[in-house]
């Protein structure tokens, strides 16, 4: 196996939770305030980080909220859609391989570290992982930064032995230009974005069985 260190993403990548989850709670949020939400809003939110997806939806929906205050508020929603995600197809095998191979792999997320911690231990995979990033604000996955500060944490230099995995295009786009590795993985959340993934991705799955192993 040429790489051995392994950046995954959990929503979309690991587990079903884009569509269950990151498309439901803004809607459920909304809904406790009476707001109606807006036909193009899951895909404005899917390039956004959680820190830039919160103010964007105080500002336009004129939540009574503020900002410190938004965090407790989505954690409420989300803990109760996450506990209905399961694991993508061939992800527990991945891992085991991954691991027997000597790989070192860590969780970048837009979502809160806690919260992918507890969902990825819920589901029994959480042992497979050094370390969680979340993927907000500075280190937002449409700069290259986070991925670099991230290897680095794994112990390498070189992103061209270092895997990305990705659902999202800006996500694997950003990889991809920084000369990372990129596996893409098909998910619902972002089927409309499905042949410029391809285009950046070094391998392009529809789950996780299809990897070919001779290529990482």
């Amino acid at each position: 196996m040429h790489c051995n260190n392994w950046i995954f993403d959990m929503d979309g990548t690991l587990t079903d939770s884009m569509t269950v989850v990151w498309e439901g709670a803004p809607d459920a949020l909304l809904a406790r305030y009476g707001r109606t939400p807006k036909s193009d809003l899951h895909k404005t939110l899917l390039a956004m980080g959680m820190a830039d997806g919160a103010a964007y939806l105080i500002r336009e929906y004129n939540l009574p909220l503020k900002m410190e205050d938004y965090n407790d508020v989505m954690w409420d929603v989300i803990t109760k859609l996450y506990e209905t995600v399961e694991l993508k197809p061939g992800v527990r095998e991945l891992l085991a391989r991954l691991k027997a191979e000597g790989a070192r792999m860590c969780i970048c997320s837009n979502t809160w570290s806690a919260q992918c911690r507890t969902v990825l231990t819920r589901l029994g995979i959480d042992e497979y992982f050094d370390f969680y990033v979340e993927a907000q604000g500075a280190l937002h996955k449409s700069r290259p930064d986070v991925f670099f500060q991230t290897l680095a944490r794994l112990g390498g230099t070189d992103p061209n032995r270092c895997v990305v995995c990705e659902d999202s295009l800006y996500a694997a786009r950003t990889a991809h230009d920084a000369g990372f590795h990129v596996i893409g993985i098909a998910d619902a959340a972002s089927k409309s974005d499905e042949p410029a993934l391809r285009e950046v991705s070094d391998q392009f799955l529809t789950d996780w069985t299809e990897l070919d192993w001779n290529k990482v």
